[in-house]
């Protein structure tokens, strides 16, 4: 990496791929609908806490020191998915998510941890209240997409399987013609599990469709 270069990255939890069967099924269903909508690849299912864009490694590497004393003793704790739904509406989709039910406060009081860790390395607050949810595809422009909607509403009271959350992750993410290429730098384990220090290096690489965190 060349010497001053910015990381496009952000903070998140992951869904193993054990724990993304019913997500999976319902947007393989969702795909027969639309082809024009950016699928997220399963093994990139993620939870977005804080998108940091390009930053520098040396100020990256100091910021996740302080995230990571910021949630290390937070409980581990399982999210819940039901339903699918869409920004800004099901009628004019852009962004596709599956919703949160169980673990939604848990993970509103992580991303709150993370977000005040931030600030205090110079990141700008969130003006919007964070809201839970999972990205499984985005649109290139909100326009009408009356089958696709129908789609959604048809599974808008879906069960969709549960994963546990017992880290946080800071990812990079890499812009490709084929989508996104999201690979794990770093992570912290909740409860303080893990190295002595409760952080831990990866260098794995987990693919996705979507151009954004």
């Amino acid at each position: 990496m060349a010497a001053g270069e910015r990381i496009r990255s952000f903070i998140a939890v992951v869904v193993p791929p054990e724990a993304a069967g019913k997500l999976r099924a319902a947007q393989e269903r969702l795909k027969e609908m639309d082809g024009s909508v950016k699928w997220v690849k399963p093994d990139g299912f993620h939870i977005t806490l804080k998108f940091l864009g390009g930053v520098e490694r040396p100020r990256l590497d100091a910021l996740w020191r302080t995230v990571g004393a910021a949630v290390v003793d937070s409980p581990r704790f399982v999210m819940r998915f039901r339903g699918i739904g869409a920004f800004p509406s099901r009628a004019r989709p852009r962004v596709v998510w599956a919703g949160v039910t169980d673990g939604a406060a848990e993970l509103v009081g992580v991303a709150e941890r993370v977000e005040r860790a931030c600030q205090e390395h110079g990141f700008e607050r969130e003006n919007r209240p964070f809201r839970p949810h999972l990205t499984l595809g985005r649109a290139r422009e909100a326009t009408p997409n009356p089958r696709l909607g129908q789609g959604m509403a048809e599974l808008a009271e879906l069960e969709l399987g549960e994963a546990l959350v017992d880290r946080v992750v800071l990812m990079r993410s890499e812009l490709t013609r084929e989508g996104a290429i999201y690979h794990q730098l770093e992570q912290v384990m909740l409860s303080g599990e893990g190295e002595a220090d409760g952080r831990e290096k990866h260098g794995e690489q987990v693919g996705g469709e979507d151009a954004g965190p």
